[in-house]
């Protein structure tokens, strides 16, 4: 769809507000302040509708000023951006989606899966070896989080597993830390589990590419794209947007030992880019074309492949729940709410119409410091709310990401009024 001049000069006014709310300080407000630094981007198939930045980069740096051009740490972004970087090997038949990945890295046999109660709480010790696999992982079951990795945030038996026994940095870890913290923790192909499995399909391209992740997503999909800001090394703070916490006061502070490396040993693909919103705009289009880059006018996929990819293939039989997925915004008790699914796009599948006019075909997801984005494929259209906020889910922002997302759809409504009528 096309936005008209009316909507999209009401759409700017009403998101420049929104970017003021967050990003201004006011000890009259609960909380005083959403988010030191917010940008927020809409784009259509062609080009951008409307990106911007207010706020600042430091809250204890209040004169420097955020931009567009500042770089946020992508978090789980990153995942889409990875898993495409898979589907480019899968067209030139280099990776089979349906095959067992140790054939690929054939040091993954050795991992097994983790039965209930085998780890010692005290020690991080394994009272039992692992089971080794009834089936063995794919990268459909990766890129699926089917696989059984978890994410020590969320399973309690990594948690022990990563605090206790033989000392391994979380943040800039080894190789090793995924040999010897990341069990699976069901059987490959019979559950849904968010965690480490796109990081394990990023060490696949590496092992098939030959070249650091980081080095192939930039040859294959930030290049041709022209996603310059995009990178797993920025090496130095000096152009980021800031990392904060919210306190128990909802108060916020900044977050002084960063969540991600600047200079990482491994490029992880779940979660180590930093890029601009503007260049994930960018990204965005090639999965809104199809596959085509508007911006570049290369091709990166085919349109069969992305028309494969952005389907739901969970199985019927997983049950899929998790904090901010898209059905939690429909009521439990709304007679026809139907589960979300995940697609092979990196992005989970948008199941209902959402109140705030979102329909249902979307695909999404976002990152832990409170960015989020949606693709709607119906109407052609995406929309990108970026902010440095922890913890994940934060309530303040999440309203705004609602807000945010409910003013595009009336952009959206009343160009298609107003077409309508002529």
């Amino acid at each position: 769809m096309k936005f008209t001049k009316s909507s999209v000069d009401t759409l700017s006014k009403s998101l420049d507000n929104i970017l003021g709310e967050v990003t201004k300080y006011s000890e009259s407000k609960e909380p005083s302040l959403i988010a030191p630094a917010c940008t927020i981007g809409v784009t259509d198939l062609n080009s951008n509708i409307y990106l911007n930045t207010k706020g600042v980069s430091n809250i204890n740096e209040l004169e420097k000023l955020a931009n567009n051009d500042n770089l946020y740490a992508l978090f789980s972004c990153t995942k889409s951006i990875t898993v495409m970087g898979a589907l480019v090997l899968y067209e030139r038949g280099k990776l089979d989606l349906h095959k067992p990945v140790s054939s690929y890295f054939p040091e993954f046999a050795s991992i097994g899966v983790l039965e209930p109660g085998i780890v010692d709480k005290k020690t991080g010790e394994l009272l039992k070896p692992l089971k080794a696999p009834l089936t063995q992982v794919t990268a459909k079951h990766l890129m699926t989080h089917t696989s059984g990795f978890s994410y020590g945030f969320i399973h309690p038996d990594y948690f022990t597993l990563i605090t206790k026994g033989e000392v391994m940095d979380p943040v800039n870890p080894p190789i090793e830390f995924f040999f010897k913290k990341t069990p699976l923790v069901h059987e490959p192909g019979t559950a849904w589990m968010y965690g480490h499995s796109i990081d394990w399909l990023g060490f696949i391209i590496e092992k098939i590419s030959g070249k650091k992740l980081g080095e192939f997503l930039k040859q294959e999909i930030f290049e041709p794209i022209g996603m310059t800001s995009c990178t797993f090394h920025p090496k130095t703070v000096e152009n980021l947007n800031r990392v904060h916490y919210r306190k128990s006061d909802e108060s916020l502070k900044l977050q002084e030992k960063f969540s991600l490396s600047l200079d990482p040993n491994l490029d992880l693909g779940g979660q180590g880019c930093y890029g601009t919103v503007g260049d994930y705009l960018k990204f965005i289009r090639v999965w809104l074309n199809l596959g085509f880059s508007p911006d570049s006018g290369k091709r990166i996929l085919t349109t069969n492949t992305v028309e494969y990819a952005r389907r739901n293939h969970l199985p019927e039989n997983i049950h899929l729940e998790f904090v901010g997925l898209a059905q939690n915004l429909i009521d439990d008790d709304e007679p026809n709410k139907k589960q979300d699914g995940w697609t092979l796009t990196g992005n989970a599948y948008n199941s209902n119409d959402l109140p705030t006019g979102r329909p249902a075909g979307t695909i999404y997801w976002g990152g832990l410091a409170n960015l989020s984005y949606w693709i709607d494929f119906e109407n052609g259209i995406a929309g990108f709310y970026a902010v440095q906020v922890l913890p994940y889910m934060d309530e303040f922002n999440v309203e705004y990401i609602e807000k945010f997302e409910s003013e595009v759809y009336k952009a959206v409504q009343e160009s298609k009024s107003t077409t309508a009528r002529f």
